[in-house]
């Protein structure tokens, strides 16, 4: 009688804790272990500025084609440190790209792989390194000279110089697939007295800044300075830059 009562002792005690006793923990279940740590991943990145992080998904487009020659990016695909002023603040110490096929800024979320692409209106200007680039709104009463978009400050005093970086995107059909090439069109245009202006050459940069024409023409011949394609934005930089150390003329 004694040991009848003791077994219904340890059976009611083991029904009143029965995930001790009478059943086993269930396992952890791996999808929403995932889906956790998506949620607190989504929380830490766009908790932390919902300004910024308010854009849509950028989806690198280039990835569908089957080889590619180049990429749509300013510099390099990778991201790179800067900073933008975005919906009326400024954000130091992120990790941007600037996609110039598409004119849009993108931005490395800093806790998961995703991606997003900024509002371009609500862009005031950023950089890339030490790469700044101003937002621009196309005017129609300067001739159709500046289009909307982002372009590159390269120099900014009694002129402002400025590069609109662009590519062209090539497509190629071979054996039914589709390659890809990211052809470089960069183009500059000088500000002056208020007025934008396209620049192509020596000719153009130099009737634009007659006024010091002649102080103009020796520092290009003192530096060798080229304007072919590949040396055109730098010997324009150099032009504009000295053009700002020159005195008012009399």
């Amino acid at each position: 009688m004694k040991t009848f009562h003791t077994v219904w002792l340890l059976l009611a005690a083991c029904w009143l804790a029965r995930p001790a006793c009478g059943q086993t923990a269930a396992a952890p279940d791996p999808a929403a272990g995932a889906a956790a740590l998506a949620q607190q991943q989504y929380n830490a990145s766009f908790g932390r500025h919902p300004q910024l992080y308010n854009g849509p998904e950028y989806v690198d487009y280039a990835k569908r084609y089957n080889s590619r020659i180049g990429h749509q990016y300013f510099l390099a695909p990778e991201k790179q440190p800067g900073g933008v002023h975005y919906n009326g603040h400024y954000f130091a110490n992120l990790q941007l790209a600037y996609d110039v096929v598409r004119d849009q800024v993108v931005l490395q979320l800093p806790t998961n792989p995703l991606t997003l692409r900024l509002a371009s209106e609500q862009v005031r200007y950023f950089y890339l390194n030490d790469h700044r680039f101003v937002r621009l709104l196309a005017d129609s009463s300067a001739g159709g000279v500046i289009q909307t978009g982002f372009y590159e400050v390269l120099a900014d005093n009694k002129v402002q110089l400025l590069a609109k970086r662009a590519k062209r995107l090539s497509e190629q059909l071979s054996q039914r697939t589709i390659n890809a090439e990211f052809v470089p069109i960069d183009r500059y245009f000088l500000r002056k007295s208020g007025t934008y202006y396209a620049v192509t050459g020596k000719s153009g940069v130099v009737r634009l800044l007659a006024d010091h024409g002649k102080e103009v023409q020796q520092f290009i011949r003192d530096k060798d300075l080229k304007f072919n394609k590949e040396q055109l934005g730098p010997s324009l930089t150099q032009v504009a830059q000295y053009y700002g150390t020159l005195p008012a003329p009399q």
